[in-house]
This record gives C-alpha cells, structure tokens and sequence, in this order.
C-alpha cells in the first residue's frame, strides 16, 4: 500500500503524512459523498488501485468506519460511527451554552422540565438539563442515553437526518421499555415521517412509563440537525396540553437556538 501512487482530483496529497492513512481518508470521503458505491467505481474515484481500495475497506469495516450492504452490487458506506463522532465533538462542546437561555425561557413558560440533547448512534445524549419548578417533575440526570426511536428527542431528530442514516436507524429492532412502547417498525416510520411533517415529535410513555414529552429538532442553516429540545412532564399533565401552542413554543425556541448556534460559528 505504502508504493501506490495517488493521483487525480479525489488524491490524498504527497508527502508529510502516512500514506495508508492518508488514503484511507480520502476513501471515506469518496463513500461520504457517493455512498453506496462498489469497490470499482470507488477505486476509479480516488485514483487508486483496486486492491488498495478492497484492502483500506476492510480495515475500515473491521474498525466500524464502513460496512458493505452484503447485496449484489450493493457496494460500501459509511458506518453510523462516523455520523456519531462527526456529530458529538464540537456539538456537546458548544450548544448547551448557545441554548441555555432559551431553554430556561421554555421552563419558566410551562414550568416543566427542559432536556436538551444530541444524537449517539442509535440513542440520544442528555447534555443539558432546566429543572422545572411544579412540586412533581421529571429528571434525566446529564449524561444519560435514550433510545432515538423511542423517545420524542429522538424521533425529532430522525426526521430531519438523512433518509439512508434514518433508515439504518430504523431497522434495528425496536426494545420493549414499557408497556405502551410502539415496536413495529411500520409504526416507528409513520411516527418519525409525522414528525418530520408537523415539525414536532411526542412520546406518551414510551420510553418512562408514566412520563411523556414534546421535542423539535434544532437545525441549522443548511438543514443539518445539530439536536432537539423537549419538554417533559408526567403523562396526566401532557393529556391536558394545547399541544399546537406548545409545539409551536418549543420549535421556536429550537430555532432561537439555532439562531445562536450559527451566530457563534
């Protein structure tokens, strides 16, 4: 691998580097924006040999970084590790202190509890938290993971995701939490595609029994999803919301958000 010559627009560059690491880059990039692709085409894309190609991508799949579809002709993508890094570094890092006021303004207005989160693969990550003030409220210490299908954040952000990274998301089987967790995926999918209509997702109880939640996703200019905001309360004070009002406070809080998250850039 170390003699291949790397030519072309796609090339990783001469010198100053491994050049097996630098060609394994160039080849996730290539599978960023061709994906799926067959080894072939992939080769011809980066300028490389076919057989340095078949061998970068098995590395890579033995590291989790891509998978090839196992279909005839499926070819190679990335893996959703590579969403999830991509996604998890500079977001955590910089978004709870871009939201916290907004998320403060949602709390004072329905006196619930506020969690803002961001994706991990196949869960979300609580990385900020507004404790409501009502004497009975809900909690998810900061650190904690739900599951994306499952929960309204989650299913707030699948619906604004890529169609490939949603359906890899998606078919996955679903795990029981409580009684009223919806586990059929045809389900599960008009769930995240009404999302994905209203602009708002719910979950009455699917995730924690007895507790329920409102979330819209925070997507910045260029539609990429960089959270969701939700809004939590036990299931008897959710069955007595305005859920259009509330809905509409909660996305627009996202989109202050997103306003500020962009402003920093």
């Amino acid at each position: 691998m170390g003699n291949d010559t790397v030519t072309g627009a796609g090339a990783a560059p001469r010198g100053g580097g491994v050049r097996s690491v630098l060609n394994a880059l160039t080849i996730l990039e290539a599978l960023s924006a061709r994906q799926p692709i067959g080894v072939s085409e992939l080769a011809r894309a980066v300028a490389l040999p076919k057989s340095s190609v078949q061998r970068t991508l098995r590395t890579l799949d033995e590291a989790g970084w891509a998978e090839s579809s196992g279909a005839s002709g499926g070819g190679w993508r990335l893996t959703r590790k590579v969403f999830r890094i991509g996604m998890s570094g500079s977001t955590a890092a910089t978004l709870p202190d871009a939201a916290r006021r907004h998320l403060t303004q949602l709390r004072d207005t329905y006196r619930e509890t506020v969690h803002l989160t961001i994706p991990d693969g196949d869960h979300i990550i609580v990385i900020d938290r507004v404790d409501g003030t009502n004497s009975l409220r809900t909690f998810l210490e900061i650190g904690t993971q739900a599951p994306i299908v499952s929960s309204a954040g989650g299913r707030a952000i699948l619906a604004q995701l890529p169609p490939e990274v949603t359906e890899e998301l998606l078919r996955d089987p679903v795990t029981v939490h409580t009684a009223t967790t919806i586990t059929d995926r045809k389900s599960v999918r008009e769930q995240v595609e009404q999302a994905r209509r209203r602009g708002y997702a719910t979950n009455e109880g699917e995730w924690r029994e007895g507790i329920a939640a409102v979330a819209a996703p925070i997507v910045v200019p260029g539609g990429d999803v960089l959270g969701a905001v939700s809004l939590s309360m036990p299931v008897g004070r959710y069955r007595t919301l305005d859920l259009p009002t509330v809905s509409d406070d909660v996305r627009a809080a996202c989109a202050r958000i997103a306003e500020s998250v962009a402003y920093r850039l």
